[in-house]
This record gives C-alpha cells, structure tokens and sequence, in this order.
C-alpha cells in the first residue's frame, strides 16, 4: 500500500505529513490555517487532519506567496479557486494585480532614473 493511499484509508494526513509531502514547515501550514488559506478538518482529539487534495492547495498558495500576492488577495484567490468555473473570476483578479504591479515598476523605475541623475550630478562635481 502506497503512503497516500494509507493516509487517505487512516482519515486524513498529519500536518507533519502534509508538510514532508509539500516540503513546507508545519508553522507555514498553521499560518496558511490562521489566514484562512486552509481550513482542514480535526478529529476528535482535536489534531488537524487534511485530506491528499490540500497538498495541491499548499502547492498553489506557495506559488502566489512567491508571485509577491498579499495574504487578502491570496485569501480571496484561493476562495475562488475552490469554486466550479472560476478562472475567469482568478484571472481577473491576478490580471488587475498584475496592473498595480506593472505601474508600481513604472515609478520605482523613474525614481530609480532620477537617483542615477543625482549621483552622476554629484559624481562630475568631485
């Protein structure tokens, strides 16, 4: 019996389990729980029990934390991606992120511009 299917006839994974399969730590995985990233069920002692499925979740919210998403727009991108026929709704979402970001470049850009300006001024003086 393969490790998966023995943890999904047990009732769940562990969160330590769900961590070595993501290769994440167990406070990442409390953190994404705090955030309501991930809502994992819990048994009746009260430890939390994920099912295989969340793996791809953790995956997923990995992947927009490195993409620099805030943890609201991560939150509500990951409501959505839980709901049939949502891309449409996730890609406007992360389209008008991209927007902010491409704009937010532009400035850093012509600060960046006028710094340069301002060391070559003070450079040719010395």
């Amino acid at each position: 019996m393969s490790r998966s299917s023995r943890w999904r006839t047990e009732g769940g994974l562990k969160i330590s389990e769900l961590a070595h399969l993501c290769q994440v730590s167990t406070r990442s995985l409390r953190y994404y729980e705090e955030q309501g990233l991930l809502l994992p069920a819990r048994n009746a002692a009260g430890h939390r029990q994920y099912e295989a499925r969340d793996a791809s979740c953790v995956s997923f919210i990995q992947r927009l934390y490195g993409a620099g998403l805030p943890s609201d727009l991560i939150r509500t991108v990951v409501q959505e991606w839980k709901l049939p026929g949502s891309a449409p709704r996730i890609e406007a979402l992360l389209r008008t992120r991209h927007a902010e970001l491409s704009v937010e470049a532009e400035e850093l850009q012509a600060k960046l511009t006028g710094l340069e300006a301002v060391l070559n001024a003070v450079t040719s003086n010395n």
